[in-house]
């Protein structure tokens, strides 16, 4: 009985935490040392995507997120990647985008602000979707190949039509 009452409570969650709440705006340092905020990029689709450097599956993630920015960049999608690298690995941070050839905006979380306001369990990585109406669509913990798939869907379906 208990089992089937935990089954019927996990239907009735959402499917995701944070989807329908409004955004918090943050703002953060980027690899180039510019201030960076969400709010910069308010009314497009923004894909943000928390990263490290010492994390595998983050690191096959992140060419897949290069051609999806490169694909959807000019149709209205901005891709924000969050690095979670402590402020003595920075260097490895922008050698790392570097060698990745990454174009995406790279944002430094060294105090972990972002962390604590989206991704307080530190899975990694960490995506969400926030929409024109600056409001979180969607979200999604880890990477496997085929994943792209999904978060490109998610974008498309939030972008403007025509």
């Amino acid at each position: 009985m208990r089992l089937l009452s935990l089954f019927l409570a996990a239907l009735l969650l959402p499917a995701s935490a944070m989807a329908g709440e409004n955004v918090t705006d943050l703002t953060l340092k980027s690899i180039d040392g510019t201030t960076v905020s969400l709010s910069d990029y308010k009314g497009k689709v923004i894909l943000v995507n928390f990263w490290a450097t010492w994390c595998a599956p983050c690191l096959k993630e992140m060419p897949k997120l290069n051609e999806l920015q490169a694909e959807l960049g000019d149709k209205g999608l901005q891709i924000i990647s969050i690095s979670a690298d402590d402020a003595k690995d920075q260097a490895k941070v922008k050698a790392t985008t570097r060698r990745m050839k990454y174009t995406p905006k790279v944002l430094l979380d060294t105090e972990a602000k972002a962390l604590e306001v989206y991704n307080p369990n530190k899975d990694m990585p960490f995506t969400f979707i926030i929409g024109p109406d600056w409001t979180i669509a969607h979200e999604k913990k880890g990477f496997t190949e085929g994943d792209e798939e999904k978060l490109k869907h998610w974008v498309e379906e939030l972008l403007p039509k025509g």
